[in-house]
């Protein structure tokens, strides 16, 4: 693998993190009901948890957002740690950075509406729950705004040429290796990461590109697939452009034979011409060969 680049220079790490208050709570008295019922002896034997705002949509909506959010970030970064830091590369910031604040603008305006009907719900839940209702349970109306957090961070890549430690020299060395080989390890699996979702994605379209026959008429029919057969694989072909951080040539020229093969191509002319979505599946099919992707 190419290390002749400073990471540190070309990318940035961030970090999304985000709150929702979860309405669950566990019904002790509903537990000790069904551990009793089915003859258990172990009190831990189940556990049910009831949801307090069940049947209603207003909580639904945020943790929806939360998760959009969470997906278009991980479709436009590479992995750098478990604890869910991703590597974004400097030409993606502007635009990154600035639809992370949109979505943070989205979150605060869906949580302030939450927190003005957030009243009406609990008195709309003790119906709704029955005897299973406790307004306790509830968070105070002043408090449940804190329930409730959006944080997208942004730091530098480590660079280990510029680490300074108060320690002596071979403690230096040894944390400047060690930060070096972390660097390089994550590098490779952010490069394998990358790889990985542009195989998945190549092998969808082999798959959906196929013409089958009509088991009745003998005539050819394509197979079901939606826009994001095409979007999806220009998307992937971007984000190779700029998350491709050793210069990997292999990915680069696979990457360049879809954009040719792809060129004025939608998913209304795939899925209406056999011919051109033949050819599109054909050299799909060749760049899953010709680049060594099998073992992936």
């Amino acid at each position: 693998m190419n290390q002749n680049f400073n990471l540190n220079s070309i990318a940035l790490i961030t970090e999304f993190n985000a709150s929702v208050w979860t309405a669950r709570k566990l019904d002790r008295k509903v537990t000790d009901d069904v551990v009793h019922n089915a003859g258990a002896t172990a009190k831990s034997a189940a556990r049910v948890n009831k949801n307090l705002l069940a049947g209603r949509s207003e909580l639904a909506i945020i943790e929806s957002h939360v998760t959009t959010v969470r997906q278009f970030l991980y479709s436009n970064t590479s992995p750098w740690s478990d604890t869910g830091q991703r590597l974004l590369p400097m030409t993606r910031f502007p635009v990154i950075n600035q639809r992370m604040e949109d979505f943070k603008g989205a979150f605060e305006t869906m949580v302030a509406d939450f927190v003005t009907v957030y009243p009406t719900l609990i008195t709309a839940q003790a119906m709704a729950l029955g005897a299973m209702f406790n307004r306790a349970e509830f968070p105070p109306a002043n408090t449940i705004a804190s329930k409730f957090a959006f944080t997208f961070d942004v730091t530098p890549v480590p660079a280990a040429g510029d680490w300074r430690v108060d320690v002596g020299n071979q403690a230096q060395d040894e944390l400047r290796e060690r930060l070096t080989t972390m660097g390089n390890a994550r590098v490779e699996k952010a490069m394998l990461d990358l790889t990985e979702r542009f195989v998945t994605h190549l092998r969808r379209m082999a798959d959906r590109l196929v013409t089958d026959r009509d088991a009745k008429t003998g005539d050819p029919v394509g197979r079901r697939f939606t826009e994001t057969l095409v979007s999806g694989a220009f998307d992937l072909c971007d984000l190779i452009k700029d998350c491709n951080f050793t210069g990997d040539v292999g990915l680069t020229q696979a990457r360049l034979v879809l954009e040719n093969a792809l060129g004025g191509v939608t998913a209304v002319a795939l899925r209406e011409d056999p011919i051109k979505r033949e050819e599109v599946r054909g050299a799909v099919s060749n760049i899953l060969g010709q680049f060594q992707f099998a073992s992936i």
